[in-house]
């Protein structure tokens, strides 16, 4: 049985849970499409259903059969609510907060610190986005349709091989990213890179007509606005209004469904954090907060 419609897709991988007073339940994967597009910005969740026992011994779902439910009865048991993850990081703890993660090393020393600049997460410039290889990326996932998320980076780039910004990513040939990088002209400025998952060659693109001079040499505050579908960067240095920066992209093209790449995947989106430095000296950046918050 297939349910095209229904809320929740590509159910499976479950396990049995009973509780104390002998319920049973089902804990397993799925993915929530957005309404009308099947497509995943969250990858894989974690859902739950109630089962009952039938008269022949079987254990069978509640509800309507095969379909998972979005809303199902709560066990019997006293309520355990956990902490919820705090809107905003300042990077004062010696340890990265367990919301983030890195890509792919197991070497995090050569990628970012949180003591040579205290109140900072410093990035280590390393190879490019779509390396399979070393890169500075620290970020946390997308667990919301809709969302805003804000930084502040201090980047002083000495060649154009050096940029640091905030980013949307989902792989190497799927992200969209606000940086600071260095143009011959206009010196240190904001650019803006964007590919939408195709593959082999990616469509790296660089929307801008011109990369955007910065007035000041000091921090640049930058943010993502995610409603909608529509995801939309903005930055502000020296404490002026947010001013819009770029087009308006498609934030459904960071989902798993969305690519064509040489194999799926199942992460889902993430937003947070990435500086590049194609010389190869590590050239640093520094981020001073993070903040992520769900819109409604």
């Amino acid at each position: 049985l297939t349910f095209p419609d229904a809320p929740l897709q590509r159910a499976g991988h479950g396990d049995l849970v009973e509780t104390q007073d002998g319920e049973t339940y089902l804990v397993h994967l799925m993915g929530r499409p957005v309404p009308g597009l099947s497509r995943c910005p969250m990858g894989r969740e974690t859902s739950i259903q109630k089962c009952e026992w039938g008269e022949d011994g079987w254990l069978r779902l509640s509800g309507e059969n095969l379909r998972p439910q979005e809303t199902v009865a709560a066990p019997n048991l006293p309520p355990h609510p956990f902490e919820p993850e705090p809107d905003r990081h300042d990077f004062d703890e010696p340890d990265l907060p367990m919301a983030f993660q890195w890509l792919r090393s197991p070497r995090p020393e050569r990628l970012f610190s949180l003591s040579e600049r205290p109140g900072h997460l410093r990035l280590f410039g390393r190879e490019s986005i779509g390396s399979y290889f070393e890169q500075a990326l620290v970020a946390r996932r997308q667990t919301d349709f809709n969302y805003v998320a804000e930084t502040s980076v201090d980047f002083q780039p000495k060649t154009s091989q050096q940029t640091a910004g905030l980013i949307a990513y989902y792989g190497r040939y799927q992200f969209f990213q606000l940086a600071i990088c260095q143009d011959e002209t206009p010196g240190r400025c904001l650019t803006i890179m964007a590919c939408p998952g195709d593959y082999p060659a990616g469509n790296l693109s660089f929307p801008l007509d011109a990369p955007v001079p910065l007035e000041t040499d000091g921090p640049v505050r930058m943010k993502i606005e995610v409603k909608d579908l529509a995801l939309r960067f903005f930055y502000t240095e020296g404490g002026a209004d947010w001013r819009r920066i770029g087009p308006i992209f498609d934030a459904s093209l960071l989902s798993d469904e969305a690519g064509k790449g040489e194999h799926g995947n199942f992460t889902g989106a993430f937003v947070g954090m990435q500086a590049m430095d194609g010389s190869g000296t590590g050239h640093p950046a520094d981020f001073d907060f993070f903040t992520y918050t769900r819109m409604p």
